[in-house]
């Protein structure tokens, strides 16, 4: 087993981010459908800062036990998805890893692909950008709500988030920034530099100048093993709708959807007719794809892939279980005798456990 950050590193990037969050108590245990997050890389380098995009350090005040919530999530996830993902991915040679449907899930995508150069998240959330502005001396000690301490204790019992707490249907909404600084001190890793992301009309992202609309965050960090890496946030609406009324969308997808690809706990979306268009750029440029039962259907992915599978999947979660994706792919996985354990929990709950599949693009 690959050993995970210690306390003192957890302490580091707690007090490296702004309001860092835990509890003791699982918020719920049935899944609920998790918003679009997808992701978008940089056209600049993530070190250059700018006047409108001052780094921020500023210091936390934790809450209660988030270092045994922290320690609790590594056990339980973090330090497995790092062993497998040696194993499993050791052929992967991606330098951009993209992750859709994300929410602010950033510690599995680092987890699973640890190798990355740059990390590229897109979501339906918008963080506060006055937040990300905010000069160290000015910010304070930010401590996390309570709905937002029980929301982490959720997720580390989990490992994903419930669409109903990130949208304040469950209780007040969260602060989105500080879900993504809470989930990069999981991943072991502390923020040196923190900007706003304006996304052009020809889909190159950079840092945002002065008059110009906000549309992501990126992160210059540290990883886990001290290793400078980039971390960008766009706040997409994944639907055909909405990547058509998002100037920049497709192209900046398209652009960075041609390496490793992570799909999971996505609510089957990109299983539907209002998604495809996401869903053909992924079958059509994505060279690994690595997903749960939730992402491309099982008829694309495996007419362009070869698959490897983990777990046993019988059904989906009951939200779905008339999903005729859902059907096909447990008739896939019948008809298949190699499938490998999946040493970790992951996704949505449903009968069978959790499963992966690693798709390597077909020559």
């Amino acid at each position: 087993m690959i050993s995970f950050a210690t306390l003192s590193q957890i302490r580091h990037a707690v007090w490296l981010t702004m309001g860092l969050f835990a509890a003791n108590a699982m918020a719920q245990s049935a899944a609920t459908p998790p918003t679009q997050s997808p992701a978008t890389p940089p056209t600049q380098s993530p070190a250059a800062p700018s006047a409108q995009s001052p780094a921020t350090t500023p210091a936390v005040a934790p809450c209660a036990q988030f270092e045994q919530t922290v320690a609790r999530y590594q056990t339980r996830f973090q330090s497995r998805m790092l062993g497998w993902s040696a194993k499993a991915l050791s052929d992967v040679k991606a330098k951009t890893a993209f992750y859709p449907f994300s929410g602010p899930d950033v510690v599995t995508l680092m987890s699973l692909y640890p190798d990355a150069d740059h990390y590229l998240m897109v979501a339906d959330q918008t963080p506060d950008y006055v937040q990300v502005d905010t000069p160290v001396p000015a910010a304070g000690r930010v401590a996390g709500t309570g709905f937002e301490c029980q929301m982490l204790a959720g997720f580390a019992q989990r490992g994903y988030y419930l669409t109903n707490d990130l949208i304040g249907k469950n209780g007040p909404k969260p602060r989105f920034l500080t879900l993504l600084h809470h989930n990069i001190a999981f991943a072991g890793a502390s923020i040196e530099l923190q900007q706003v992301l304006h996304l052009a009309a020809n889909g190159v992202v950079s840092v945002r100048q002065p008059g110009q609309p906000g549309h992501g965050v990126r992160f210059a960090l540290r990883n886990r093993d001290g290793r400078a890496v980039t971390l960008d946030y766009l706040r997409i609406d994944l639907s055909n709708a909405g990547i058509e009324k998002t100037p920049g969308a497709l192209e900046v997808m398209g652009r960075h959807a041609s390496e490793a690809v992570l799909l999971k706990s996505a609510s089957h979306l990109l299983q539907k007719p209002y998604f495809s268009t996401l869903a053909d750029v992924l079958v059509r440029q994505a060279r690994w794809i690595t997903q749960d039962e939730t992402g491309l259907d099982i008829g694309p992915l495996s007419a362009q892939f070869e698959l490897s599978l983990y777990g046993k999947f019988v059904a989906a979660h009951p939200l779905w279980a008339a999903n005729e994706s859902s059907r096909r792919l447990a008739q896939y996985y019948a008809t298949r005798t190699r499938n490998e354990d999946l040493p970790f929990y992951l996704g949505y709950e449903k009968v069978g456990g959790s499963i992966l599949m690693v798709g390597r693009r077909k020559p």
